[in-house]
């Protein structure tokens, strides 16, 4: 099968039945990273079975039709590799590092236990007081329950972004077998997932090798639901908890993955928030000690996108680091940023792509990422090449465009005010 050179080193290509697979290779490297992505996250899960698709990608370890769990195991460690996968919002994946040679092991492994999982009853009940255990750590942990409150009411009408990816105790307690294959089969289908390998890896071969293991349909039936795009909920929300610390949140919207935009803003954001040297570091935690985490980051997702600062202080300190936050905002909103900072975050976000680069998952990652959102793959040099060509009028823009105090969300967590 053909391929498309997507930048020097990185190969596209797309079987018919829609899977799609990228490659990079990386002459240096005697490792590979391998994964296989499928655009099924917790915001995919039904209304009625939040937490299915975390539950799905703990059960596909379980065993399939010519592996069970030990085996999948087995297999893995036989060629010094290892297996993992993870759940978030917008997609799931699977994942193995491997020495080369292991390559067509892992590649096989991962085919099986992500297409083809037996879903067995037993094993179903076992994993699911697995599960719930995960739930119930989940919830005594402080800092995740205040997320979770902040982001239930972020979005419209409880949308699914503002569902916690693991779902809740009952509703992971009352998920059926029938429920669980029926997702799967809705949602794990190849036009709904890419393979991505990263490393020492022959494009040609690896095409050949998943084309030939899933080459042909491998579920039918339904299709996936189509995603709602969320609206953005601004509020002033204070959630009364029995906790050491109070966690202020600043919601702001921000540009989905697919607009220019977060480019310019990434920047700002780390001007704002991101690093010891951004403005509230230095302000808030340095030069008043009045928190020990203190931050502000981008999400972007398919279709919207989040703006948050978020800080961890005393009760009794929340008024005055709001006061500090929205003080930076402020100077934001009025002040452009001197060419000196501007730079200097400019330098922080090179060099985080550059040491990303320095591994094949991190490469992996970013590869499959921009797949999943069904945007442009842009080469390394692209990426720094449009970092280097943010000045700080295009920053300014950013900042009127999303930096709108009257339409935020600010939720704080924690004792009574």
């Amino acid at each position: 099968m053909v391929t498309r050179e997507l930048y020097e080193g990185a190969h596209e290509a797309e079987l018919e039945n829609g899977l799609r697979i990228l490659v990079e290779e990386v002459p240096q490297s005697r490792s590979v990273s391998v994964g296989l992505w499928v655009r099924a996250g917790s915001r995919d899960d039904p209304s009625d079975a939040p937490g299915i698709a975390h539950f799905i990608e703990h059960l596909a370890f379980k065993g399939t039709a010519r592996r069970d769990a030990a085996r999948i195991s087995r297999e893995i460690d036989a060629v010094g590799g290892h297996l993992n996968a993870a759940t978030g919002k917008e997609s799931t994946f699977y994942y193995a590092d491997v020495p080369a040679d292991g390559l067509p092991t892992a590649v096989d492994v991962l085919a099986d236990l992500v297409f083809a999982p037996r879903f067995d009853a037993d094993q179903i009940e076992l994993e699911r007081n697995v599960v719930l255990e995960e739930i119930r750590g989940h919830l005594d942990d402080p800092e995740q329950t205040a997320y979770d409150l902040f982001a239930a009411g972020l979005w419209n009408d409880g949308h699914a972004l503002s569902r916690p990816v693991l779902g809740s105790p009952e509703a992971i307690t009352a998920v059926s077998r029938a429920q669980i294959t029926a997702h799967h089969e809705r949602c794990y289908r190849p036009e709904n997932a890419v393979v991505v390998a990263c490393g020492a890896v022959n494009p040609a071969a690896l095409v050949e090798q998943v084309r030939s293991l899933l080459g042909v349909a491998v579920n039918g039936g339904e299709t996936p639901a189509q995603r709602a795009t969320p609206a953005f909920h601004a509020e002033r929300l204070h959630h009364e908890r029995a906790t050491g610390q109070t966690h202020v949140y600043f919601g702001l919207a921000g540009p989905n993955s697919s607009n220019d935009d977060r480019f310019p803003l990434e920047v700002v954001n780390s001007v704002l928030g991101y690093g010891p040297s951004s403005r509230l570091f230095r302000s808030i935690r340095e030069d008043r000690g009045l928190a020990y985490a203190v931050a502000s980051n981008l999400t972007c997702y398919s279709d919207c996108g989040l703006w948050l600062t978020y800080a961890g202080v005393a009760p009794q300190t929340v008024s005055s680091v709001a006061d500090l936050v929205s003080t930076e905002f402020e100077r934001l909103r009025s002040e452009p940023i001197p060419e000196d900072e501007l730079e200097l975050a400019k330098a922080k976000l090179r060099g985080h792509l550059i040491l990303g680069l320095e591994t094949n998952g991190n490469r992996a990652v970013r590869l499959a990422t921009a797949a999943m959102h069904r945007r442009e793959i842009l080469s390394p040099d692209d990426l720094l090449a449009r970092l280097d060509r943010i000045d700080p009028e295009e920053g300014q823009q950013v900042v009127d465009r999303y930096l709108r105090p009257d339409a935020m969300n600010l939720t704080t967590v924690g004792p009574a005010v």
